[in-house]
């Protein structure tokens, strides 16, 4: 398959190329940031849908345990109340029917100022005497009347305070009592902690608890459901919804609170959290069809799509014309180049537009007059050929020139008994050699020392020996490379501008050069006037500065250390340390390469 496509891209039409091209340039990028887009509107709408929902959730949640926590106040209050107490005791001592009379008047008064305070709708007090109370007040209701109703016998067998719903009161008498939600609390004998004196009972209607629940809309088919113990109490269903609540109430009992998390039931998806509603022990859960999460993405992503498929459609009809009108131009050039390689070189083109094509056309026709031109130049420039090869031949027989003519001064100095000027001239012709080295660039680490020796040696013999030199050469790095004349230059400007311009003009010279891994680490160390900081950082700087175009005695220095970077790279090269009147060490750091 891959060589398939080289293929095609090597050998297919242009056409067809500039129409991939278009694809990839236009259609593919502007799909995949429609994919990208449709990605983060989906996550942006579920996040903000979450949002909304954990708000509405949340509002909720405080809003109802809020009204049922203003009961649970209530009969806290009146449970410690004395005067509850003694309107439910049996003890008739000194409890006569005015004082009953009173007495019930003034707990119904405190019921309807605490109903007013706490805004809650109704409070009653059930007792089990056969006292009679004040007939304009209905707070105070014998036990006796609802003794039979399932809700107190519940709350007569219950340890703690009971929670009822409308569901719970399908069997009283009395219709206005069924449709509230309750608080119970079963008052005690202080005397006798086991005998029940009467029942309190807090009341709020059930249409402000609906409002609160059935009032709270997330999304279309979105529902809150009030749970008690797996029975659902109270929901916002509208019936919209395909899946009764019944069947999701198991799996939503299960969910860890406060966290969405996803159920399913009967093939759909539906998100959902749950929350305990304060002391009441009840669940409020709210339920998110997975579709109305996603419905608004859904639809963007539709609209992108359409607007993805026209923008491409149109891109790419445009690229079509827009390629045919190149590939004509093109096709005509190609046709003049193959007229050219036929022969016919005085075919010329007609350029038409302004683009790069047709500069492409026009530089064609230069062209042939270019090699029109060429061609008559041709038996010129072979003239000056067969001249510069004699020349040359001249250049190569230069070398050998010189290194004759020092032998011939060598022997005559000899015979003529002048020792000083043989040892010169020896000295030279060696240094010169080892300069040339048969034309190569990289020799040994020895060489490279014998050519240092011989430059410092021809040195002492021109000013009676000045200078004392030290070498020191690890024999590991004999055999290793560098390339040539690096030392020389070196040790060149240590002694002209470093020992030479002491006012002694003499002084010591130290070559080291040691085998560290795998690099060559090469010293050389006078005792010469040494560098202020500003001179060696414009000798030995890699970077170009206007005082190292000033200091011209840098140039050696500066071309060794270009031929060391170019040659082996960073971070191998020079560089110095020196002290004004003490001396100077240059330090050369190249790789360990053998031969």
């Amino acid at each position: 398959m891959k060589n398939k496509f080289m293929r095609w891209l090597a050998c297919g039409k242009l056409g067809s190329k500039l129409m991939c091209i278009y694809f990839l340039l236009i259609v593919l990028p502007l799909g995949l940031f429609s994919f990208y887009a449709y990605l983060r509107v989906r996550a942006v709408v579920q996040e903000q849908t979450f949002s909304a929902a954990r708000t509405a959730f949340d509002d909720t949640c405080l809003s109802l345990e809020g009204l049922l926590g203003r009961l649970d106040g209530v009969i806290d209050i009146l449970s410690t109340d004395s005067l509850v107490y003694t309107m439910a005791s049996n003890d008739s001592r000194d409890y006569t029917y005015i004082h009953r009379l009173e007495d019930s008047d003034q707990l119904a008064t405190t019921f309807e100022d605490l109903c007013m305070l706490a805004d809650i709708d109704l409070i009653r007090l059930y007792v089990n005497n056969e006292y009679s109370y004040s007939n304009t007040r209905n707070n105070i209701i014998q036990i006796s009347d609802v003794a039979l109703n399932a809700w107190y016998k519940t709350a007569a067998e219950s340890s703690g305070r009971l929670w009822c719903a409308p569901v719970d009161f399908q069997d009283a008498s009395d219709e206005s009592l069924q449709n509230c939600f309750s608080s119970v609390q079963v008052i005690y004998n202080p005397n006798k902690v086991k005998e029940p004196l009467a029942v309190l009972r807090a009341d709020i209607d059930a249409s402000r608890v609906e409002q609160i629940v059935c009032g709270t809309s997330i999304t279309e088919n979105g529902m809150l459901l009030l749970l008690r113990k797996g029975q659902i109490l109270l929901s916002s269903d509208s019936g919209a919804s395909p899946i009764p609540p019944e069947t999701l109430v198991s799996q939503v009992q299960s969910l860890i609170p406060g966290t969405w998390e996803t159920i399913s039931a009967e093939g759909q998806e539906y998100y959902a959290r749950c929350e305990q509603i304060g002391p009441s022990g009840w669940l409020i859960a709210s339920i998110l069809p997975h579709k109305d999460v996603f419905r608004l993405s859904r639809e963007m992503s539709a609209e992108m799509l359409i607007i993805v498929v026209a923008v491409g459609l149109a891109a790419y009809l445009l690229a079509y014309l827009i390629s045919q009108s190149t590939l004509k131009r093109i096709a005509q050039l190609t046709s003049t180049m193959q007229a050219v390689e036929n022969g016919n070189v005085a075919v010329r083109l007609e350029p038409s537009g302004e683009d790069e094509i047709a500069q492409l056309m026009d530089g064609f026709n230069q062209m042939m007059d270019r090699v029109d031109m060429l061609m008559e130049e041709r038996v010129e420039y072979g003239r000056q050929i067969k001249n510069l090869e004699l020349k040359a031949l001249q250049a190569q027989i230069n070398p050998h020139f010189l290194y004759n003519s020092l032998d011939l001064i060598n022997c005559t100095a000899i015979s003529r008994n002048v020792p000083e000027i043989s040892r010169m001239v020896n000295a030279l012709g060696q240094f010169y050699r080892l300069s040339l080295s048969s034309g190569r660039e990289v020799i040994t680490l020895a060489e490279e020392l014998r050519h240092a020796k011989l430059y410092v040696e021809i040195q002492n013999l021109r000013f009676e020996n000045r200078v004392s030199a030290e070498w020191d050469m690890d024999p590991s790095a004999d055999c290793c490379q560098i390339i040539k004349i690096v030392l020389q230059p070196i040790i060149e400007n240590a002694i002209i501008h470093g020992i030479f311009e002491k006012p002694s003009k003499t002084g010591h010279l130290k070559v080291s050069i040691r085998r560290l891994d795998g690099d060559i680490r090469i010293t050389v160390e006078d005792d010469g006037m040494g560098m202020d900081e500003e001179t060696v950082l414009a000798n030995f700087s890699v970077h170009e500065t206007p005082e190292r175009r000033i200091i011209s005695s840098g140039y050696g220095i500066r071309n060794i250390q270009e031929r060391l970077l170019l040659a082996y790279g960073a971070p191998y090269g020079l560089s110095c340390r020196s002290c004004p009147g003490k001396g100077t060490v240059v330090t050369v750091l190249i790789p360990a390469i053998l031969t």
